[in-house]
Formats: structure tokens, C-alpha cells, sequence
């Protein structure tokens, strides 16, 4: 009976001792936590709570963000609507923790670590109706951060300034039917008599062409500005062409025949004529560097591309 009293005791010992222990430890866990937890909510601040978020409607180049920290890295990009991680041109996920410059696989973000520490941000305009969100996240040591960005279009863009250089050699001068028909003409008076032929050269076209590889190129133009003046064509130092052309993406066509052209032809007494066009074309390519500008925010940035003009100089009539 002894012998019983005293195992149990024994066990009780032990047990409270495990449970002391136990109660020790958790206690002694949460504390650690608690101070990790109070650390980073004290110092978790890499950036002024001002740009912490930013929303714009422009792009911008070489913005200096101020990093309270001497040494930092961006350990994420990513979309702030979907989550998803952006890629670098590399097509692997944004990370910045070395001197130097990361741009985005799509061109519109690039992040430079300077080796003083400083991140210097530059950043495309959103061209888009729908605003463009994305999260930078930033470490350092215990301390983390995040910059959140969310830009919308600009209210209206303008060209301020304008260079175009014909391209040396380009001109090609050539007489064509291409555009132009056949039609028969029957004179059967005794008096001589003028026929309105126009309708050969109904088909005749003006062309323009604009091609670009720039982000953007034609996304910043907004419809009802389209029609942009572009270099006359002196030929002979006569002026054959001026005007505008409207400014997107491929190939726009118009009339040579306007409402008040009007080619005649004079056909003799009692004679019956087969009558074809044939047109003289100049065709000429440009260089073009386009100055847009952000009309509300003032941020400006170039578009190159390439303009081909084809344009009908003067009609010729075939009489067979």
C-alpha cells in the first residue's frame, strides 16, 4: 500500500512538472513573438507613407524614390489586380538586389538600384481606358514594404514637336495603269464633241502607311485628333502634295477623282474611241520622330516609325 502511494505520487510529480514546462515554453514562444512582431511593426517603414501609394494618370522618367535603408532589394513586382508576379525581360519573376537596372518583359516598367542605395523608377504612360495597377514589394533585413502603384491614361496627349527625314534614294517616279480602267466612246454626230472620261481614273488611290514598333505608337492619338500634317512633296521645287494623313497603324487610302475632277477627251465627227488611264506615281519612305505630351501632368516621350507615301501626280489618257 505504501509502495502504491508512493509511485503515484511520483507520477504526479512528473506530470505537473511536464505541464510546467510546457506552460514555460508557449509563454516564452508567444514573448519571441511579440517583440518580432513589435520590431517590424515599428520599423517596418522602407519608404514615406506618402508614396507608399500613388495614383497617377502619367508616365514618368527617372522618379527617385527614397529608401530609408543601406541596404534593400526588390523582392517582388506584381499585379496589383491579379497577384500575379511580373516578369523581367529575361522571363523570369521582377527581382532587384544588386546595383543595376531590371526592366518588365512588356517595356513599360524599369527599376534601377543605383550603388549609393537610391531606386530610380521610370515608368511607360497607360494607354489603356482601364487603369494599370501593380505592387513593388521592397526587404530589408526584418523590414518589409511595398509600393503600390495605380495609373490611369492621361486626359489628352499632343505632338509638340515634329521631325521627319525623307529617306535618301527612297523616291521612285513610274507611270502605272494600276487604279485606272477602259471605256469605249462613240461619237456618232457630225460635229465634234468633248466626252467626260474621269471615270478611268476612279480607281486611283492616295496611300499612306505609318509602321512603328514603339509601345504605344498609335495608342496615344485619340480619334477625332487623327489627321496630323506630315512633310509636303516638292517635285522640281513645286509643291505636288501637302496636307494630312491620318495617323495609325498600316495603310490609309484616298480618292485621286474628287467631286471636281473632271478629265475630258475630244472625239471626232461619227468616231468610236477605246480610251485607258494610265497614271505617273511617286512613291517616297520617311523616318519620323514624333514628341507626344502628356497635356495634364507635362511628361513628354518620343515616337519613331517609318511613313510610306504613295501619291498620283499627274493622269495620262491611252487611246487605242
Amino acid at each position: 500500500m505504501l509502495r502504491t502511494s508512493t509511485y503515484l505520487k511520483h507520477h504526479m510529480t512528473n506530470k505537473i512538472s511536464s505541464l510546467l514546462s510546457i506552460t514555460l515554453l508557449s509563454i516564452s514562444l508567444y514573448s519571441l513573438s511579440s517583440c518580432v512582431k513589435d520590431d517590424f511593426d515599428a520599423n517596418h517603414q522602407l519608404v514615406d507613407p506618402s508614396l507608399s501609394e500613388q495614383k497617377i494618370n502619367t508616365g514618368f522618367t527617372k522618379q527617385d524614390v527614397p529608401i530609408k535603408a543601406d541596404n534593400w532589394s526588390i523582392s517582388y513586382v506584381k499585379d496589383g489586380i491579379t497577384g500575379e508576379p511580373l516578369k523581367n525581360k529575361a522571363g523570369e519573376p521582377f527581382k532587384l538586389s544588386e546595383a543595376g537596372v531590371m526592366e518588365l518583359e512588356s517595356g513599360w516598367l524599369k527599376m534601377e538600384k543605383t550603388a549609393d542605395n537610391k531606386l530610380i523608377v521610370s515608368l511607360l504612360e497607360n494607354f489603356s481606358d482601364h487603369p494599370r495597377k501593380f505592387i513593388v514589394g521592397l526587404v530589408s533585413d526584418n523590414k518589409l514594404d511595398a509600393i503600390t502603384y495605380i495609373q490611369s491614361r492621361g486626359e489628352s496627349y499632343e505632338i509638340v514637336k515634329k521631325d521627319i527625314q525623307e529617306v535618301e534614294g527612297s523616291r521612285k517616279v513610274y507611270r502605272s495603269t494600276e487604279g485606272c480602267s477602259t471605256m469605249t466612246i462613240t461619237n456618232d454626230t457630225g460635229l465634234e464633241k468633248s466626252f467626260d472620261i474621269t471615270a478611268i481614273f476612279a480607281g486611283v488611290k492616295y496611300s499612306s502607311e505609318f509602321t512603328s514598333e514603339d509601345y504605344g505608337a498609335f495608342d496615344w492619338i485619340a480619334a477625332s485628333d487623327s489627321l496630323i500634317t506630315m512633310d509636303q512633296l516638292l517635285v522640281d521645287g513645286s509643291v505636288r502634295w501637302k496636307g494630312k494623313v491620318l495617323y495609325k497603324k498600316g495603310t490609309t487610302l484616298e480618292d485621286f477623282v474628287k467631286e471636281s475632277s473632271k478629265e475630258e477627251i475630244k472625239v471626232a465627227p461619227n468616231t468610236t474611241l477605246q480610251v485607258s488611264g494610265e497614271m505617273e506615281y511617286l512613291e517616297r519612305t520617311c523616318e519620323y520622330t514624333f514628341t507626344i505630351k502628356n497635356a495634364s501632368s507635362g511628361h513628354q516621350f518620343p515616337v519613331k516609325g517609318t511613313w510610306k507615301q504613295k501619291v498620283p501626280l499627274s493622269p495620262h489618257t491611252r487611246i487605242n
